[in-house]
């Protein structure tokens, strides 16, 4: 068994799961898809000056995309107003400077019922800090504070000294100014923490690059992932590690 003083763990589908299936459907072009976007259209109704869903749908997609592209430039976080400041472009809707801060929370509101906890991972959290690691969460996320609200929907909030979240930073995973800012947090060095999470380049490779040894949570076992010291399906499975 290893012996670290520090682990981070990254947040969505490590210890909290993303499930698309549980988004509201809709049906675009014959297509049934899983979406936010009737949730949101049926909230912001009053607001959306008389547009149909139809018209309404292709711009909240668009802005979505052309959000992920400003991301993947130079790994700059953006908040999620931006996108929704995109949106308010495309379609040429005028509101009060609060508007995009509405679509927001509405958003955030639907996609928030799509997240689940597995219960065993307050087993694993509990077991760790009884061991004496200190805990960091360090997450990919475009509004903080959904990312709170989350950890304390689901009591997980107090297991972590340090809450570290791209749009606070600044910088997304794997930037190293994400991973400078969750060490400087617990004022640990790179040897001393390991970091746990599921995707092999923000999670993987970017706490690689910065010297800190990471585990991988593979639970459909795909490919990649070769800079990880572990390999891990469940995180049950930490306690052979830590």
């Amino acid at each position: 068994m290893e012996k670290y003083s520090a682990v981070f763990f990254d947040l969505f589908d490590t210890l909290v799961m993303f499930e698309p299936s549980l988004l509201p459907e809709v049906t675009i072009n014959g297509e049934i898809r899983n979406s936010t976007a009737k949730h949101v259209f049926t909230q912001m109704q009053s607001s959306l000056g008389g547009i149909e869903f139809s018209d309404f749908y292709t711009p909240f997609v668009e802005s979505y995309t052309e959000l992920l592209d400003l991301r993947k430039k130079n790994l700059k976080e953006y908040p999620n107003r931006k996108r929704f400041e995109i949106f308010l472009e495309k379609t040429g809707i005028k509101g009060d400077e609060d508007l995009p801060d509405r679509f927001v929370r509405s958003h955030m509101q639907s996609l928030c019922k799509a997240v689940v906890y597995p219960e065993h991972h307050t087993e694993v959290l509990s077991y760790l800090k009884k061991k004496g690691y200190r805990l960091s969460l360090v997450s990919n996320f475009d509004h903080a504070p959904t990312v709170r609200e989350l950890l304390g929907k689901f009591g997980i909030a107090n297991f972590f000294e340090d809450i570290v979240i791209s749009e606070e930073v600044g910088w997304r995973k794997p930037h190293r100014k994400i991973f400078e800012s969750a060490l400087a947090g617990l004022a640990e060095s790179p040897q001393n923490a390991i970091f746990i999470g599921d995707n092999p380049e923000a999670d993987i490779t970017g706490s690689s690059e910065f010297g800190i040894d990471s585990v991988w949570v593979n639970r459909k076992e795909q490919p990649g992932g070769t800079e990880a010291k572990f390999t891990i399906k469940n995180l049950r499975e930490l306690r052979d590690i830590l």
